[in-house]
């Protein structure tokens, strides 16, 4: 496994992946934050289907630098969803697939280190998004007039809690993304389907059957990142993604393993 790992390590550390990557992570995890603080007002803001309503008062509590971050983390996790399907699809369109299978025939080795590679990268993309956005939220709050005193009180605590949450969000749309890139073996044809599913499948059902929108993989993923909402609890959503991500990952692996790629 540790010969995949620095295989998949070689490819992810590319100047181009990087700035597609961590750099448009960093680049809509700003842009959220500044909507969220500009538009800020004493009433209820807009925001995705089933996320917390942004509130003034939600903005200047001691988390309040990250509300934009937890409320469109669906746009961090499409990122995460096309990272994880390109790496799994470009092996095919490549040809390297059939490359590394004669290096490493045990299959499950060459999936466990392209599942750690990208574990890893994700989690890189989102602690740099959470420091910048640590950085530069106070001074658009202060534009914004926004009051940031709260911030600064267990501060440590809120960062930890922020950076896991968001992470483990951004996670389970990258596992979305390698089993659409497994199913499909097409770049376009992934990326397309997870643009297609959080911002219409999910969008129009939420305006449709509000009440069951909720349980869909989305609502679940952006529950985490925000530690729960109106809608359904932390707990909840952490039971019903793991239950997406575990049959998502089976398939995943099912796939792989069966899948004829030599010829």
């Amino acid at each position: 496994m540790i010969r995949a790992l620095r295989s998949e390590l070689i490819r992810l550390r590319n100047p181009s992946t990087l700035l597609s990557g961590i750099g448009l992570m960093v680049f809509l995890g700003l842009l959220a934050t500044t909507i969220v603080l500009v538009t800020a007002t004493s009433g209820e803001a807009g925001g995705p289907p089933h996320a917390n309503r942004v509130t003034l008062a939600m903005l200047e509590a001691g988390d309040g630098m990250f509300v934009g971050l937890q409320n469109f983390v669906g746009l961090l996790g499409i990122v995460a969803l096309t990272v994880w399907a390109i790496a799994v699809t470009s092996d095919y369109s490549s040809g390297l697939i059939r490359l590394l299978v004669q290096a490493e025939p045990r299959r499950w080795r060459l999936l466990a280190g392209k599942v750690v590679a990208l574990t890893g990268f994700t989690s890189l993309a989102t602690l740099v998004t959470t420091a910048v956005v640590l950085v530069v939220a106070r001074p658009i709050a202060g534009m914004a007039g926004v009051g940031t005193d709260a911030w600064t009180t267990d501060l440590l605590r809120t960062v930890v809690e922020g950076y896991v949450q968001l992470t483990l969000s951004v996670l389970l749309w990258g596992v979305v993304g390698l089993f659409v890139g497994m199913i499909t073996r097409s770049t376009g044809i992934a990326i397309a389907i997870g643009l297609g599913y959080l911002l219409v499948f999910e969008g129009v059902l939420g305006l449709l059957l509000d009440s069951a929108a909720r349980w869909l993989p989305g609502a679940a993923f952006g529950a985490i990142a925000t530690g729960g909402t109106a809608d359904m609890a932390l707990g909840t959503a952490v039971v019903v993604s793991l239950a997406y991500v575990i049959v998502a990952f089976a398939v995943t692996v099912i796939t792989f393993w069966r899948r004829d790629i030599t010829a």
